[in-house]
């Protein structure tokens, strides 16, 4: 290399002391620091940077992490999921998972429950017993697994007010209560349980956590979960009446540009007539498609209903009306006229 790429080198170097070589020489190019059109090897720019003494690698300096505890009762739940047991399910064995809460400020477990799966249906349905227990938090603090990181969650959250917070990749550090908690099930809970079904091991472990965990004195608080939990319960924000709600899943649909209904979850519904060709948004629960909103442009167009083609049938329009033909049909005199003859 001529002396003039060598000094622009090393010169870029030192601004750039942790790029790797590969990255160092295209930004020289874009720069215009040397030659677009010159090859440069990565090892020879490699040894040259060795030589100078420029690829020494950089010690992280200190790492600045404090200990912390919220104020206040929910101010701040920390979340995760732990390898439990295996228990015979479904005539096979099958491991169960642990989905726990904990309340930051008194280490309350807000809510801890097995299941067969750890995916998003099972964090839900014990998100939901955990605030249905003990109200809304104003913070969650989750693990960046799949389930945390799904957009019905943050759908759910943002919903009721509650701040979805994810721990930083690789710093499990931040979520040192939770899995506190979790070491304590696996050295105080687990051994003495002979649970063979899920159902009993849930039974064992609400009773453990009733009768034992929240009761004793925690050795980080000087008090019991439940007592320090208490201390401050007017602080604590109830669920909604309408809980439920906030928990449904959202889906687009068009209503057809000619007639209202509206196809989801293969079921036809009506839907109003001043949404005919327009873009909606459906919310409903997966296992209850009966019950399906509409909404458009933020506001709720209510519940909509199956198609009933029979009553669909006899609709009229009259001067742009719709008019519900509600007469009778003539029933036939009891003759049939199938197979009669011709009279000369």
């Amino acid at each position: 290399m001529d002396p003039e790429t060598t000094l622009a080198l090393i010169g870029l170097r030192r601004q750039m002391p942790t790029a790797p070589v590969h990255t160092l020489i295209r930004t020289a190019q874009q720069r215009g620091l040397v030659d677009g059109e010159q090859y440069l090897a990565e090892s020879t720019v490699w040894r040259l940077l060795k030589r100078e003494g420029l690829m020494q690698p950089t010690e992280p300096g200190p790492v600045d992490r404090r200990r912390f505890e919220a104020e206040l009762p929910n101010d701040l739940w920390q979340s995760d999921v732990m390898h439990g047991p295996t228990v015979s399910a479904e005539q096979k064995n099958r491991k169960a998972f642990l989905i726990a809460f904990i309340d930051d400020m008194s280490r309350l477990c807000c809510h801890a429950q097995f299941y067969l799966s750890e995916n998003l249906n099972s964090y839900l349905d014990a998100l939901r017993q955990a605030l249905l227990t003990r109200g809304l938090p104003r913070k969650l603090y989750v693990d960046n697994g799949p389930a945390f990181r799904s957009f019905h969650l943050h759908q759910i959250t943002a919903s009721l007010g509650i701040a979805l917070i994810h721990a930083k990749p690789y710093h499990p550090q931040g979520k040192g209560k939770i899995e506190r908690f979790f070491r304590t099930v696996r050295c105080d809970f687990l051994p003495g349980v002979r649970a063979k079904t899920l159902d009993d091991l849930n039974l064992a472990l609400d009773c453990w956590l009733r009768d034992l965990y929240h009761r004793r004195e925690h050795t980080s608080t000087g008090q019991s979960p439940l007592a320090r939990y208490a201390s401050h319960c007017e602080c604590v924000r109830a669920a909604p009446k309408d809980l439920s709600d906030h928990f449904r899943q959202q889906g687009p649909a068009a209503a057809s540009l000619k007639t209202a209904p509206s196809l989801w979850l293969a079921v036809l519904f009506e839907a109003p007539i001043a949404l005919i060709g327009k873009q909606i948004t459906l919310f409903y629960h997966p296992h209850d498609p009966a019950h399906v909103e509409a909404r458009f442009d933020g506001q709720s167009c209510g519940l909509l209903t199956a198609v009933d083609l029979n009553v669909n049938c006899r609709v009229k329009r009259e001067n742009g009306n719709l008019k519900i033909d509600s007469q009778p049909r003539p029933l036939s005199s009891g003759q049939l006229c199938f197979g009669l003859k011709e009279e000369n």
